[in-house]
C-alpha cells in the first residue's frame, strides 16, 4: 500500500511541471494574433522597403551610365550633341507632329509615337544603355535616369523625356519636358508632388558628360490635357519637370519649370546639401519592426505570467 501511494504521489509530481508548461505556453488564439500582426506590419512596411530597393537600382543605373559615358571618345559625344542640337533647331522651326505618347504620359498603351519615330530614338542613344541623360534635384533628393518617351516601361524605372519637346541638351530656343511618377513604389518625383519644390531652387541635367544647371522660375498646377505651358519661348533655355498631383489622387499635373543659369550663380551640385529620403525610409522600417518586436516580447511575457497564475 505504501509503495502504491508513493507511486501515485510521484505521478502527480511528474504531471505538475507538464501542466505548468502547458499553462505557461501561448494559446492558439494568441499565436494566430501574433501571426496576423506580423503580416500587417509586413504589408505596411513592404512599400517602404520596395522604395529603398528601387532607389538603389536607379542609383546603380546612373552610376553605370556615367561610367559608360566616360569611356566614350570625345569625338563621339561631340557628334551626338551636335545632332541633338540640330534636332532641337528643327523642332523650333517646324514644330512637332505630336506631344507626349497620346495626349498624356499616363494615358498611353501599346506602341507609342516616340517608339515609332526612328530619328527621335537615335538621338542621344550612346552609350547603348537606354539612358539619354540624368536629372538631379539635390535639395529634394531626386536623382533619376532619363529615357526616351513616357511609356509605362520607361516611367516604371525612372524619368522619361516627353516626346515632341526639346531634347535636354540646353541651348537657346529650347524647352525640354521631363516626366516621372509620384505616389508609386518608387521615389521618383514624389517630393515635387508633395509641394516641396520652391522658386529659386536649382536642378541639374547631365547629358553625355555635360552638366546643365536650371533655376526654378515657375510652379503651377494644370489640367492633364493642358500643353500650352510646354511651348518653346524664343531665346530661352528651359526645362519643365512634370508629375501627377495631388499625391495619391493624380487628377491634376504639377509642373516645375527652370530656366538655364550658369555655374555660378548656380552652385556646383556636389556642394549642395542633398536630401536622402531613402535613409529616412530605412530608419522608418527599422523603427517599425523594433516596435513590433518589443510589443510581441511584452505580450508573450504578460501572457505567460497570466497563464501561470491561472495554473
Amino acid at each position: 500500500m505504501r509503495v502504491q501511494r508513493q507511486g501515485i504521489a510521484q505521478h502527480v509530481q511528474d504531471a505538475q511541471p507538464a501542466e505548468q508548461r502547458h499553462h505557461a505556453g501561448l494559446s492558439r488564439t494568441a499565436i494566430a494574433g501574433i501571426l496576423l500582426l506580423t503580416l500587417s506590419v509586413l504589408f505596411a512596411t513592404l512599400p517602404l522597403m520596395l522604395m529603398v530597393i528601387n532607389a538603389h537600382q536607379e542609383s546603380g543605373a546612373i552610376d553605370e551610365h556615367t561610367l559608360a559615358v566616360e569611356q566614350l571618345a570625345k569625338q563621339e559625344t561631340e557628334r551626338e550633341l551636335r545632332e541633338a542640337h540640330a534636332y532641337n533647331a528643327k523642332l523650333f522651326e517646324h514644330g512637332s507632329r505630336a506631344l507626349g505618347e497620346v495626349s498624356d504620359p499616363w494615358a498611353s498603351s501599346g506602341v507609342t509615337l516616340s517608339q515609332t519615330d526612328s530619328d527621335y530614338q537615335h538621338q542621344l542613344d550612346i552609350p547603348d544603355d537606354g539612358v539619354m541623360a540624368t536629372i538631379r534635384y539635390p535639395r529634394l533628393g531626386i536623382n533619376l535616369p532619363i529615357r526616351h518617351g513616357t511609356g509605362d516601361t520607361v516611367l516604371s524605372s525612372g524619368a522619361g523625356h516627353v516626346y515632341g519637346t526639346s531634347l535636354p541638351v540646353g541651348g537657346s530656343n529650347t524647352h525640354a519636358v521631363i516626366s516621372a511618377h509620384s505616389g508609386y513604389d518608387r521615389l521618383m518625383f514624389d517630393a515635387l508632388s508633395m509641394w516641396q519644390a520652391r522658386k529659386g531652387d536649382y536642378f541639374y541635367i547631365t547629358v553625355l558628360g555635360t552638366l546643365l544647371s536650371y533655376r526654378v522660375s515657375d510652379i503651377q498646377i494644370i489640367e492633364p490635357d493642358d500643353f500650352t505651358h510646354f511651348a518653346i519661348t524664343a531665346g530661352r533655355d528651359e526645362v519643365t519637370l512634370l508629375t501627377c498631383t495631388p499625391y495619391g489622387v493624380n487628377t491634376k499635373r504639377l509642373i516645375v519649370t527652370g530656366e538655364r543659369v550658369g555655374i555660378p550663380p548656380a552652385p556646383n551640385p556636389d556642394t549642395v546639401p542633398a536630401a536622402h529620403p531613402q535613409y529616412w525610409l530605412i530608419i522608418g522600417v527599422i523603427i517599425a519592426w523594433l516596435l513590433f518586436m518589443l510589443f510581441v516580447i511584452a505580450f508573450v511575457m504578460k501572457h505567460r505570467k497570466e497563464r501561470k497564475v491561472e495554473g
